[in-house]
């Protein structure tokens, strides 16, 4: 799984990355020369180009203040860059400062007055934003359907629920060529289905190689079930790595039935660190190493609330199913009378039965009871 991860952190790291004052004044006069002085000087060519009323560098500037790439941060004065070219009509500029408005407890009405103006410029960002603090649900449709028309991917996916299935594969659709993985997923997995009246494997299959490329760990496992079912020579080793790398995004249901379907069985994609929703379902389907190490997570309130009743019960699952060392960790609990009642006799032979099976802690605890576990 570290390959998918490390995948995924890089596209989330380019897609985070801060805005940089020299980047910034090259796309806007990409024919003059880098100002000297490095970020601090580029940020100084900026101010000189806002206050002589170059407007996008007024927007720009807010962002380099709002992210302290040339010094240090100074949201006040990015809210007032963010001021100046919102009245010059740069709709994203209103709403960034929208944004600062909310941050710094100015009323609502002067919050969605940018985003009224932002919307009304052409920031799809500031449509969307309206849109979720809209009550009238008529009217909020309407402002994510222009977020979307804006090139808002989020907007697109949004009136996508509940749309008849032609147009909500549509606007899935639009939202993966805008850019949202999320969006490619969707538009993958209906292409598949044939929800919009017919199955396109290989539409599906395109759009699908895009959201993994944009680091969509749900599309990357959509893209392995695909590769799987496809069953070419050479192509069924690479859908089995990206299944088992993005299988928990597909929800813990889906997950552990593709598992089922296409690889060794849930085991092929749990492990210690996997999400406690995955372990639990997979110890519901009788995998003696989703329940202990589930119970380990929840003896320690690790990811989980601190239960130990339910610790116990996990790790009784483990051991019964078959994991020796579930069975000494019960024994503990039950030596020290953590979550069940104190029983040294039960605790004994618990570690009695793993010794037995060659879990070597179990044995050391079995010869001395007041030696803790490891």
């Amino acid at each position: 799984m570290l390959a998918l991860a490390a995948a995924l952190l890089a596209a989330a790291a380019a897609a985070a990355a801060p805005p940089m004052a020299c980047e910034r004044h090259a796309s806007l006069f990409p024919n003059a020369p880098r100002p000297p002085g490095g970020e601090p000087g580029c940020a100084a060519a900026l101010r000189e180009a806002c206050d002589a009323g170059r407007r996008l560098a007024c927007a720009e500037l807010g962002r380099v203040l709002e992210a302290g790439t040339a010094g240090p941060a100074d949201p006040a004065g990015a809210a007032a860059l963010h001021r100046r070219a919102c009245d010059a009509g740069v709709g994203a500029a209103c709403a960034r400062l929208a944004h600062h408005l909310r941050e710094a407890g100015q009323p609502a009405r002067a919050v969605t007055e940018a985003l009224e103006e932002g919307c009304a410029l052409g920031s799809g960002a500031a449509c969307l934003e309206r849109a979720a603090a809209e009550r009238d649900p008529a009217r909020g449709a309407r402002l994510r359907e222009r977020a979307c028309d804006l090139g808002e991917a989020e907007g697109c996916l949004a009136i996508a629920t509940g749309a008849p299935p032609a147009r909500a594969q549509a606007l899935r659709d639009r939202a993966c060529w805008l850019g949202s993985a999320d969006g490619c997923a969707a538009a993958g997995a209906g292409l598949a289905r044939g929800d919009a009246g017919r199955e396109d494997p290989v539409a599906a299959r395109l759009r699908l190689e895009r959201g993994c490329e944009l680091g969509g760990a749900e599309a990357c496992a959509r893209l392995g079930l695909v590769l799987l079912a496809e069953g070419r020579r050479g192509e069924a080793a690479r859908g089995a790595r990206l299944l088992v790398e993005g299988c928990p995004a597909l929800g813990a249901e889906e997950c552990l039935d593709s598992a089922e379907a296409w690889l060794k069985g849930p085991q092929a994609v749990i492990d210690e660190g996997s999400d406690p929703a995955l372990l639990d379902l997979a110890c519901r389907r009788k995998v003696a190493d989703a329940c202990a190490w589930l119970g380990r997570m929840v003896q320690e309130g690790r990811r989980v609330p601190a239960d130990g009743p339910r610790a116990a019960e996990l790790y009784r699952r483990a051991c019964e199913a078959g994991r020796a060392s579930a069975c000494s960790d019960l024994g503990v609990l039950y030596r020290f009378g953590a979550g069940v009642p104190r029983d040294e006799a039960r605790a004994g032979a618990l570690f009695a039965g793993a010794c037995e099976r060659g879990v070597e802690r179990a044995c050391a605890l079995r010869e001395d009871p007041s030696r803790p576990i490891d």
